[in-house]
């Protein structure tokens, strides 16, 4: 693996990986919901629909029209702290693929017209959106709050509507800058073709940008501030509710594989604890599951399930005995278990080149250390049953907790639901501990 960070302030990966039938390339730039404001909140995936519409000489038709003869596609997505374009291709198309991402770093002409006609793709996407309730959008504005992450990638219509040529050009300048873009190729590359990529794509011009002073509250002992709260909201039509109870993580002291492991051992695959214990013995949930939402300053655990109203008091109290017993009971027999899967996994990136791309652009451009497939597992293979024993009971905790409840909830108090959860977490399990 090669890695720079060019003398224009680009950084660039090569990644070669040896019997690679295809290339996958990757520009990751620092952007989105996390980094935009209450005015401009939507700009980003705006700005992304732009660059399908036209880049440098190329129109929207010529866009598509040489990546479908090259038997792939250009693919753009928005998350919350990102914005990304990829494309997967065979290696003798490299140079055609290459040429589109410079079009891509340095394109910042584009019409009104193209504007407007772009504008209505994305709020009928924002209409098609609205209708939806889920989980995802109480769960954002539960869990964040005040935090930047609370906000959606689509914005909203007026925002949308309001967005002028400049707006997206001025904000181009500021995102695509120095030290906030990173180029990734990974697949079948030489280190001849890895040299040419970082000579020629030293020589684009990038942007000085702005310095982002992002203010991020946070109080003693916790890594952001998010007081801990329950969240009900009542869908009478629904036939089963579904549940979200979350804990805060401190990424300060806990690495990423760690918690990564810690969720496969509680509820991220088959044979993990919840669906063991809750699901297969005790049959309470229609099915149960956890997973880790990981950004560069915060991450949630989150245990997810859904459940006839009756049972649901019981199934809260069943899983938050299973999580405080897990600083007990966690074995080497578990990790020994979860660890063939986790570390295997990691063996199908060398294949499935798109993960990998994804999460060396996402280390690298957020300063994180930069680990190949080899260091990854190394790093795993350290992981042992009294380490994931110490972090379940630093995440575990009721200060960390938060629930929210959707769905048939007549009957249920939010008020009801914080006894439960916070006033028996410490009285009903302690002395069994």
């Amino acid at each position: 693996m090669q890695k720079r960070t060019l003398n224009n302030g680009l950084k660039v990966i090569c990644y070669p990986i040896e019997h690679a039938m295809s290339v996958e390339i990757g520009l990751y730039i620092r952007a989105g919901a996390r980094y935009e404001n209450k005015e401009n909140n939507g700009i980003t995936h705006l700005l992304e629909h732009m660059h399908f519409r036209q880049l440098g000489d190329m129109n929207q038709k010529d866009i598509y029209g040489t990546t479908e003869l090259m038997g792939t596609s250009l693919r753009g997505t928005i998350h919350k702290e990102m914005l990304c374009f990829n494309v997967k291709e065979r290696p003798k198309y490299l140079e055609k693929s290459l040429d589109i991402f410079e079009k891509i770093l340095t394109t910042y002409d584009w019409t009104e017209e193209q504007l407007e006609s772009e504008k209505k793709v994305v709020i009928n996407e924002i209409y098609e959106k609205e209708d939806e309730v889920t989980l995802e959008k109480i769960y954002d504005q539960a869990i964040w709050r005040k935090n930047p992450l609370k906000r959606g990638i689509l914005g909203g219509e007026e925002n949308v509507k309001g967005f002028t040529v400049d707006d997206l050009v001025g904000y181009k300048k500021e995102i695509f800058s120095k030290n906030n873009v990173t180029l990734v190729i990974t697949g079948a590359i030489d280190e001849e073709k890895s040299r040419e990529i970082f000579e020629e794509f030293g020589k684009i011009k990038i942007n000085e940008g702005v310095e982002r002073k992002e203010k991020v509250e946070v109080i003693k002992g916790r890594q952001f501030k998010r007081e801990p709260d329950v969240k009900l909201k009542n869908f009478a039509s629904w036939n089963i509710v579904d549940v979200q109870l979350s804990f805060d993580v401190d990424l300060t002291k806990i690495k990423e594989n760690e918690l990564l492991f810690l969720n496969s051992i509680i509820g991220g695959g088959d044979g993990s604890y919840l669906q063991t214990e809750i699901r297969e013995n005790q049959g309470l949930v229609y099915d149960i599951y956890s997973c880790v939402d990981i950004f560069s300053k915060e991450s949630i655990l989150s245990i997810i399930f859904s459940i006839d109203k009756s049972r649901l008091q019981l199934s809260i109290l069943e899983i938050i005995k299973i999580l405080k017993q897990l600083k007990n009971i966690i074995s080497k027999k578990d990790v020994d278990r979860n660890m063939a899967f986790f570390t295997e996994n990691l063996w199908y990136w060398a294949e499935e080149t798109k993960e990998l791309n994804f999460q060396l652009g996402s280390d690298f451009l957020n300063d994180k250390e930069v680990l190949t497939i080899e260091d990854r597992i190394m790093a795993n293979e350290r992981i042992d049953f009294q380490r994931m024993r110490e972090i379940s009971e630093m995440i575990f905790r009721k200060e960390n907790m938060s629930l929210i409840v959707i769905g048939p909830t007549k009957g249920i108090t939010e008020n009801k639901l914080r006894e439960l959860l916070y006033g028996k977490y410490d009285n009903e399990y302690n002395e069994k501990d």
